[in-house]
Order: C-alpha cells, then structure tokens, then sequence
C-alpha cells in the first residue's frame, strides 16, 4: 500500500513538470516511463490511462487546493476573513508546488490549462462552470458582510463580487515569476486595498 501511494505521487509529479512544460500530445508514455522509473503498466493500474494522469493533475495541482467551496463552509460572512483564509490556502498549495522547480507557475498553468481546453472533454464547460460558482461564493460573501455592516450599505454587491474574482483570477495568471511566495503578499495588497474602498 506504502509503495502504491508512492509511485502514484510520484507519478503526479512528474506528469505535471511534463505537462507544465509540453502539450498534451507530446507527453508519451515513453516519455513518463523514463522520466518516473514506473512501467506504462502501473501507470494504466493507478490512473487507467494518460487522460486519467492529466485529470489528476489538474485535481491534484490546480483544482482541489484552492476551492472556494472548502473555504465558505469555514468562513462566509466576513469579506476580509474569507479572503485571508484563500491567500493562505493558496500559500499552502504554491508552497507543495515549489520542490518541482518549475521555473514560471503562472507559465505552467496557462500551458496545462491550454491543453486541457484542447484535449480533454468537457474541461472547457467544467471552467466555465467552476468560474460561475466561484463567482456566486463571492458574492455570497459580499452580500453576508454586507449585511453584517462590515461593508458599506451602499456598494454594488455583484460588481464587488466580480472584481475581488478579477483580481485573483489576475494572480493566478500573471504572479510573480521570480517570487511566487512574493506575489501572494501583493495579491493581498490588492484585496486590502480593494477591501479599504468598501469597507464601513
């Protein structure tokens, strides 16, 4: 059991330095059979096929660790609480990406993001679906403190809403290349700064 969840985490990160740095297609199983040391068989065991791989990569590296969903259960009506616990969440998840020495993160999203909008079906609707719950979670939130009197009486709940989405989706895609740590400290600074103007 110990050497299964071994070779399976070994296997997610290998395929995802491959992915962050080739398309899709071009990540053979040769190619992860010689940069693993695992057989294409027990890739096939663990993961059913190269499709399952990339799926769990994504799972793995982009799409658990920073869901909003985990983070409402916990806190939902505080603005500025629910948006400190998401920059520590993604502190958590930039801090579990740095060992693999991937040199730009943003660079490796936007490559593996592209593939999966190309090669695996429904990863399209599944973003596009993702991006409006997200949304709504924000807006929850901006609403909650709202009435709570943590915000203003005054603001738009739902252009608020959708620029606190605008700036992380910003951070995601363009964070700092040579200090990903740094830039989850400016994308707080741009949530208090964007917090300052609304709040009561």
């Amino acid at each position: 059991m110990e050497k299964g969840i071994k070779s399976r985490r070994k296997i997610l990160g290998v395929a995802f330095k491959l992915f962050a740095t080739y398309s899709y297609p071009d990540v053979s199983y040769s190619l992860l059979e010689e940069a693993t040391g695992i057989s294409r068989g027990s890739m096939v065991y663990y993961f059913n096929n190269k499709e399952g791989i990339f799926r769990a990569v994504l799972d793995a590296f982009f799409y658990g660790p920073d869901n909003l969903a985990k983070i409402k259960q916990e806190q939902n009506k505080s603005l500025k609480l629910f948006y400190n616990l998401f920059i520590e969440k993604i502190k958590g998840n930039i801090s579990l990406l740095l060992p693999y020495n991937i040199p730009n993160l943003s660079e490796a999203r936007l490559n593996i993001e592209r593939s999966a909008a190309q090669f695996i079906p429904g990863f399209k609707q599944k973003m596009a679906t993702t991006q409006k719950e997200d949304g709504e979670i924000w807006e929850e939130v901006v609403r909650n403190s709202m009435e709570s009197g943590e915000l203003r009486g005054d603001i738009d709940i739902k252009a608020t809403a959708e620029l606190f989405q605008a700036i992380t989706l910003g951070f995601f895609y363009m964070c700092s290349k040579d200090h990903p740590e740094g830039g989850v400290d400016y994308l707080r600074h741009l949530y208090d700064a964007q917090y300052a103007l609304i709040k009561n």
